[in-house]
C-alpha cells in the first residue's frame, strides 16, 4: 500500500509557543498541513497549506526542512518549521472550504490558538502529539530558530506574491542534519 504524504508547517513563536488551528467537526487542534497539489514541493505545499488555513504569508524559502515522519497509518507527515514575529491568532482566517455531511459548506479550520509546548497533549490528537512530542524536539528546533535564523512577518493578510511558490528565490534549508 502506498503511503500519503501530508505537508505541514510548525509555525513558532519567540516566546516558544506553537500556532494551532482548530479542524472543523473535530475535538481536536491541529497544525496547518495538507496533501501536495500536482508538481508541488513539499515547502511548496506547506506554504499554500499554511495560507490556506491561516492566512499566512510565507515563502517557502523562510521554511526549514523538519524531515519526513511516520505519522498515521497509511499517512508519512512531511515537516517543516518557521519563527514568525509574534500576531494575534485570533487574527488567522481560513480559506479553504470542504461540505459536510449536511451539505453545509463549511471552513476547513474555525479557530486559532498559540499553545505552550506541554498543552499539545490536551489539545491535539493522540498521532500528532506522538510526531510533536516523541519524534520531534520542539524546544530543540524553537532554539535553533530563535538563534540562527530569527523570526520573519508572517501575520494573516493579502495572499503571497508568485515567488510564494517558486524555489528558485530561495532554497529550503534543512534544520535537522540526517
Amino acid at each position: 500500500m502506498e503511503r500519503s504524504i501530508s505537508c505541514g508547517v510548525l509555525v513558532l513563536d519567540p516566546a516558544g509557543r506553537l500556532l494551532l488551528c482548530h479542524a472543523s467537526d473535530s475535538r481536536y487542534w491541529d497544525i496547518p498541513k495538507g496533501i501536495r497539489e500536482g508538481q508541488e514541493q513539499g515547502a511548496q505545499a506547506a506554504v499554500r497549506e499554511a495560507f490556506e488555513e491561516c492566512g499566512l504569508r510565507l515563502l517557502p524559502a523562510q521554511l526549514r526542512e523538519i524531515g519526513l515522519l511516520p505519522y498515521r497509518r497509511g499517512k508519512d507527515l512531511w515537516l517543516f518549521a518557521v519563527l514568525v514575529r509574534h500576531f494575534e491568532a485570533k487574527s488567522c482566517v481560513c480559506s479553504s472550504f470542504y461540505t459536510d455531511r449536511h451539505g453545509r459548506r463549511r471552513p476547513e479550520v474555525d479557530g486559532f490558538r498559540w499553545a505552550a509546548f506541554e498543552q499539545l497533549p490536551q489539545l491535539c490528537a493522540p498521532s500528532l502529539v506522538a510526531v510533536l512530542t516523541q519524534a520531534l524536539s520542539l524546544v530543540g528546533i524553537h532554539g535553533q530558530l530563535l538563534y540562527e535564523v530569527g523570526p520573519v512577518d508572517a501575520a494573516p493578510g493579502s495572499p503571497p506574491g508568485p515567488c510564494a511558490i517558486d524555489l528558485a528565490q530561495g532554497r529550503v534549508q534543512p534544520l535537522i542534519q540526517e
